[in-house]
């Protein structure tokens, strides 16, 4: 990525629709690369590339041409394909040969917004997963920074249950690192030489996700004109990540709760019965019984998946593991950009009074910028972003990250003065606090309050 960037490669021979389109683009934060056709094309696409756009219709070699060669040099860069309006089936047949997902001319451009920033996180999270296959060639397994009694109980627990084969799921807010302990799970199991294999539920578009998690056979709908295998049966003998899982549309919920069940599962237009021999961890980000009790997900799926809880607090709640988890965010990204960088105590006590919304994935994309601009390898106080700098911390991270006293301690005292504060109400503590009410039940229990 270019100046923290991500970059688009948008390919098309009308002047006029690259111009809209880097427009577009440009002002959702992407850097625009152009071509005029697909020998361009192919050769500008680098490993930098974040997303292409091709333009199906184009001379010399069209999208299609471009989508076999992208598929085998940059099989992990989203391409989204261009088409006129009247032509969906010829943008349906390039998604199943691979393409990540269509838009017609011409494009609406708040449409055009969301399938660009949702292809970023796809390749975001296939560069992460290349990041944790280096980890643990390195060194064998995968570890969470943690010093709160909350996480290193967490971590324990974790470890603990790594060598069954019982299906977890992961809670928490986005960006807490659900992802990390699904991977640090892998990683302690026995199941660590076989592959970990993750899916976005809601980054693969309604009519592929079938597909991919099951496979299909040659034959099985316009456009397969091979057999493909899915996530599950990649995963053979190792782990298959579910994450948001709370995305998966309700159709495809009782396939899903087969596999749990009776370990075993059909590819799309196939008959043969394929064993499932993958212990599965899903995550989500949502309140899975408020999706119960709408009636958007099964109940007797959600007590299949949730046989193992885990429950990852927000960043905000654990300030005192800033300090350590910039050293080690600093430490991947000096390995990926080949840099040495050290933080200043005026901007690490700036960091510690910050609230964290996005959780440690903002902490890491901050750190990455910081790192790039800094002087010196040492992030000062104004490197940081102003709403840091400018930042004031709420009332409940203040008095948890009051100094001298046990954080134990604060966050009974902080839990005691919010229940009363809230007349006894749990859900109204939970929001006050910023955590869920199943978390104020659990620390109330384990606080004896």
């Amino acid at each position: 990525m270019a100046n923290g960037k991500a970059q688009l490669l948008v390919a098309d021979d009308d002047q006029t629709i690259r111009r809209l389109l880097t427009y577009q683009a440009e002002r959702i934060g992407f850097t625009v690369l152009c071509a005029q056709d697909g020998n361009e094309a192919i050769e500008l696409a680098s490993d930098q590339t974040a997303v292409i756009i091709v333009d199906l219709n184009m001379p010399e070699i069209d999208g299609f041409g471009c989508l076999e060669i992208f598929s085998k040099k940059h099989p992990k860069t989203p391409v989204i394909v261009l088409t006129a309006a009247d032509n969906a089936e010829d943008a349906v047949a390039a998604m199943k040969l691979g393409a990540f997902d269509y838009i017609t001319k011409p494009f609406d451009p708040d449409e055009l917004s969301a399938i660009l920033l949702k292809a970023k996180r796809l390749h975001r999270a296939e560069r992460e997963n290349e990041d944790l296959r280096e980890t643990i060639n390195d060194s064998g397994t995968v570890e969470m920074v943690a010093s709160s009694p909350e996480m290193l109980q967490l971590i324990s627990q974790a470890k603990k249950i790594a060598d069954l084969d019982s299906t977890i799921l992961i809670t928490g807010e986005s960006g807490v690192g659900k992802g990390v302990l699904a991977r640090m799970i892998h990683s302690h199991s026995k199941r660590v030489a076989r592959p970990f294999v993750t899916i976005s539920c809601p980054a693969v578009p309604r009519e592929l996700l079938e597909s991919e998690l099951f496979g299909h056979e040659k034959g099985a709908f316009t456009g397969a004109t091979k057999r493909r295998i899915g996530k599950i049966e990649a995963a053979q003998g190792g782990t298959l990540f579910l994450d948001e899982i709370g995305d998966l549309p309700l159709d495809l919920q009782p396939k899903l709760l087969n596999v749990l069940q009776d370990r075993e599962f059909q590819r799309v237009g196939g008959t043969e019965t394929i064993l499932a021999d993958v212990r599965i961890i899903a995550a989500t980000n949502v309140d899975f019984e408020k999706k119960v009790k709408e009636g958007s997900f099964r109940s007797d799926l959600f007590y299949r998946l949730s046989v193992i809880p885990f429950e990852i607090p927000p960043l905000r709640n654990r300030l005192d593991e800033i300090q350590a988890l910039c050293q080690g965010l600093l430490s991947k990204i000096a390995k990926r950009q080949n840099t040495n960088t050290r933080i200043s105590s005026e901007a690490m006590k700036e960091m510690r009074r910050f609230d964290w919304p996005g959780n440690v994935r903002q902490l890491e994309n901050i750190l990455e910028r910081a790192a790039a601009f800094c002087e010196d390898g040492i992030i000062e106080k104004g490197d940081l972003p102003a709403e840091i700098q400018n930042h004031k911390l709420s009332t409940s991270s203040q008095l948890l990250h009051l100094g001298g006293i046990p954080l134990a301690e604060l966050e009974k005292e902080a839990l005691r003065q919010t229940l009363e504060l809230c007349q006894g109400n749990k859900a109204e503590t939970g929001r006050t606090l910023g955590i869920t009410e199943k978390s104020v039940y659990n620390k109330i229990k384990r606080h004896e309050l």
